[in-house]
C-alpha cells in the first residue's frame, strides 16, 4: 500500500472514530467495553435481521452466480453486513484489536463507494442508535447528515485498499514464500 494511502487513512479513520465515538454511552456493568466497532456490528446485524429470509437468498444467489462482483447487486445494508462479517473472520483469527477492525471496514467502505450509505443505514436504526448513544451525540443529532454528504464525495473515487494490511503475516506463511 502506497504513503499516500496510508497518509489519507490515517487521517480519515481516526477522524470517522471520533465521530462514532462521541457521545457513546458507557456500558452499565463495570469495565464493560465500549467501542464504535461494537455498535456497528450490533446495527449491521439488525439492518440484516429485519428482512432476514430475502437478504439471505440474495446473499446466496451472489456467491454462488458471482453476482457481487461489481458491487451494484447488494444492498448497502447487505453490503454493511457482509463486510462486517468478512472483518470478522479474517481479523478474529489474528485477534486483532476493534480499532483495526474499525479501520478495516473503512477500507472495505470506501473500496465499495458505500462509506456515505452505511453511515446513513447506521444511523437510521434509531433502536440501536438510541441505546448506544446518548441525546446530544453526533449520531443521535441531524448533523450526521453533512458527514453523509462529505463522505458521498469519496465516492467518485475508486479506491483498491486492503482490508488486511494491518494484519501481520503469519511466519509459516513467510517461510512458505521463501521456498
Amino acid at each position: 500500500m502506497g504513503t499516500t494511502t496510508i497518509t489519507f487513512l490515517i487521517s480519515l479513520c481516526p477522524s470517522l472514530k471520533l465521530i462514532f465515538g462521541h457521545g457513546m454511552k458507557q456500558p452499565s456493568t463495570l469495565g464493560g467495553p465500549c467501542h464504535p466497532w461494537l455498535f456497528l456490528e450490533e446495527a449491521a446485524a439488525k439492518e440484516v435481521e429485519r428482512d432476514f429470509d430475502s437478504v439471505y437468498s440474495r446473499l446466496v444467489l451472489c456467491k454462488t452466480f458471482r453476482l457481487d462482483e461489481d458491487g451494484k447487486v447488494l444492498t448497502p445494508e447487505e453490503l454493511l453486513y457482509r463486510s462486517v462479517q468478512a472483518v470478522n473472520l479474517s481479523h478474529d483469527t489474528a485477534h486483532a484489536q476493534m480499532d483495526v477492525k474499525f479501520r478495516s471496514l473503512m477500507c472495505l467502505g470506501l473500496n465499495e463507494q458505500a462509506l456515505h450509505l452505511w453511515l446513513e443505514c447506521l444511523c437510521s436504526c434509531e433502536q440501536i442508535v438510541e441505546k448506544w448513544y446518548h441525546p446530544w451525540s453526533f449520531m443521535r443529532s441531524p448533523g450526521w447528515v453533512q458527514i453523509k454528504c462529505e463522505l458521498r464525495v469519496l465516492s467518485n473515487f475508486a479506491f483498491n485498499l486492503s482490508q488486511d494490511w494491518e494484519i501481520p503475516v503469519k511466519k509459516e506463511v513467510c517461510l512458505l514464500l521463501l521456498f
